[in-house]
């Protein structure tokens, strides 16, 4: 699918944000698919994604691969997991930072037999006091939340069950002070401030 346009990147107003909305746009075309296979993996997207948006860690690991895990990251220097565990490391650390709040704008979902391939802009909300160690510049007021504004394409990849076995990223660039702007403390979501994994120990900790 597409959205018939494309999309601006621009910061998204905080009472339109939905940590489950590429959840939203994948349940409405898996209406259009018949196929098994292409049914199955997006399935297995959506199971992924809404686990993520929920922050619930152990539904996000059940929706990926034991047997082989692929991650790449072209235009930034975040390490790419590539094994399952990890993959757990990844996704707790996502998680117990308060990283896994993201609003997905669509504007391309492309469903093949073993990808899912997805752009448009993301909404990510960042802790400002992790700000300096993740872009190597300070944001001005650490105790905010900020909201990362970014053009990205993704491409999900499965094994023969249909389970995620990797990820391969693409952004526009390197992020800059102009791609992260503070959010008003009214406009930040309750869940960012419940986090469902404090006082968790990690995997392996």
């Amino acid at each position: 699918m597409y959205c018939g346009r494309v999309l601006e990147k621009k910061p998204l107003e905080m009472h339109k944000f939905n940590p489950m909305a590429v959840v939203d746009t994948a349940r409405a075309h898996l209406e259009s698919i018949s196929e098994p296979r292409r049914r199955l993996i997006l399935e297995n997207f959506i199971e992924h994604a809404e686990a993520e948006a929920l922050g619930d860690f152990d539904r996000l690991m059940a929706s990926c691969s034991r047997h082989r895990q692929e991650y790449a990251t072209h235009g930034s220097d975040f390490p790419a997991p590539q094994s399952y565990a990890e993959l757990e490391q990844h996704y707790f650390g996502l998680i117990a930072m308060n990283l896994y709040l993201i609003h997905f704008e669509v504007e391309k979902l492309v469903i093949g037999t073993d990808v899912v391939f997805v752009e448009g802009v993301i909404h990510q909300l960042y802790p400002g006091h992790l700000i300096g160690s993740f872009f190597g510049f300070s944001a001005e007021n650490p105790e905010a939340v900020y909201q990362l504004t970014k053009r990205t394409a993704l491409t999900f990849i499965f094994d023969e069950e249909g389970l995620g076995a990797g990820e391969h990223a693409w952004s526009d660039g390197p992020t800059v002070p102009g791609d992260l702007i503070p959010v008003a403390p009214e406009d930040v979501p309750a869940a960012f401030y419940d986090n469902p994994l404090a006082g968790r120990k990690p995997p392996g900790g």
